[in-house]
């Protein structure tokens, strides 16, 4: 085996890996995004039971920069931007 064939059995091995992380992204998109909604927020349980993702992920979310959205009314729900957890859907895969 040369270097080209190894250089090219790692770059397959890459461009593999690539494609499946986008495809997981895109399927985590059109998860959240295919809901029919009247606002464009989501609830942090709702982030959390459609992406599978711990309370922990959307705290590492947060501190990346996240921002977190209350009603005006005294309430403990979180909201969060839907476009907003789309950015972070492909930081963190």
């Amino acid at each position: 085996m040369n270097d080209d064939t190894l250089t090219t059995l790692v770059a397959h091995g890459l461009v593999d890996k690539v494609i499946s992380l986008f495809n997981k992204y895109l399927g985590m998109q059109l998860k959240i995004r295919n809901e029919k909604r009247v606002l464009p927020y989501i609830s942090k349980k709702r982030v959390m039971e459609d992406l599978d993702i711990s309370d922990g992920t959307l705290d590492t979310w947060e501190k990346h920069g996240l921002n977190r959205y209350k009603p005006r009314y005294k309430t403990t729900l979180i909201y969060y931007l839907i476009d907003d957890i789309c950015k972070f859907i492909i930081i963190d895969t």
